[in-house]
């Protein structure tokens, strides 16, 4: 188990430029993109596509993607349906609809050989697993002769029941009011974060919490009612890295341990002190992992 202070920092070599996209989905949905990458890109690297969880939005990865661009990776973003500048779309809300939005993303801004690494945080991961154990996602070739590799942060293949009031809250106007008021919606998200998570990191969390449509945040938190995607998990092949926070008390480090034993080429990186919202506390540990998958695979 590696301490914080162990681990290290990408090499910034590179300037970044971002690029914003915009990407149709066969319903309709609207999805907001933005890539980063050095002003000269490397086109052997494999695409890069993170993945946010519920209730936050492509911002919530500026650290890992500016880290990962300056080091020589291009590396996509975008808000999930629903979330920040992204549309909702005609169908409703499933971990399914939203793997086969990260198709659209995917087929957007590659060619049929480009390889991908997908990079899944919470919510984000089990769009990413859908994707990747599905053999019928993806451009000619399948999902599977595309996928270089999977990097799982805070996440899960199953487990994931949220209550029936937790998903009424989730949609509710007093909570929503609640989350507007600074420090009462800290207080309220207080059990996303390890304990000795900075407040930047918690004010940011609350802000995109906030900021998400009520609607929105209750359809996500339902769609993980009853997913089980562990039988389709043997049939991802490529390298996989699992992280997870030891103080992370939305999705339980037990599931992150479960999904990497079960996952062919995994390994799993348990991050001492550190809560569900990983992205934010500490997203060199994201970029690095990230990094050291891509140079591994060369």
């Amino acid at each position: 188990m590696r301490t914080i202070a162990e681990i290290p920092v990408l090499p910034a070599e590179h300037a970044v430029t971002a690029t914003d996209h915009t990407a149709a989905t066969d319903d309709h949905a609207r999805l907001a993109i933005t890539v980063h990458q050095p002003e000269t890109p490397d086109p052997t690297r494999p695409l890069v596509v993170l993945v946010h969880g519920w209730a936050a939005s492509r911002t919530v990865w500026h650290s890992t993607a500016h880290q990962l661009a300056a080091a020589g990776h291009t590396v996509a973003t975008y808000d999930q349906r629903g979330h920040a500048s992204s549309t909702v779309g005609r169908e409703p809300i499933s971990i399914a609809r939203l793997a086969r939005d990260l198709d659209t993303v995917v087929g957007t801004l590659t060619t049929a050989e480009r390889p991908v690494v997908l990079v899944g945080h919470s919510g984000g991961g089990y769009a990413a697993l859908a994707w990747a154990a599905d053999p019928d996602v993806g451009r000619p070739g399948g999902a599977g002769k595309r996928l270089a590799g999977l990097v799982l942060v805070s996440t899960a293949s199953h487990g994931q029941d949220t209550p029936a009031n937790e998903v009424k809250m989730m949609g509710s106007r007093l909570f929503s009011r609640a989350l507007r008021t600074p420090w009462l919606g800290r207080k309220l998200l207080g059990q996303t974060h390890g304990p000795r998570a900075a407040l930047e990191a918690r004010e940011t969390n609350r802000r995109l919490f906030a900021s998400t449509r009520p609607q929105t945040r209750a359809a996500c938190f339902a769609s993980s009612q009853g997913m089980d995607q562990r039988s389709g998990l043997g049939r991802i092949s490529a390298p996989a890295v699992v992280i997870t926070g030891t103080e992370d008390k939305v999705v339980k480090p037990s599931f992150s341990q479960e999904l990497a034993a079960a996952l062919p080429q995994a390994t799993l990186h348990e991050v001492p002190g550190i809560g569900h919202m990983v992205p934010l506390e500490i997203p060199r540990h994201i970029a690095h992992q990230v990094h050291q998958l891509v140079l591994a695979g060369r």
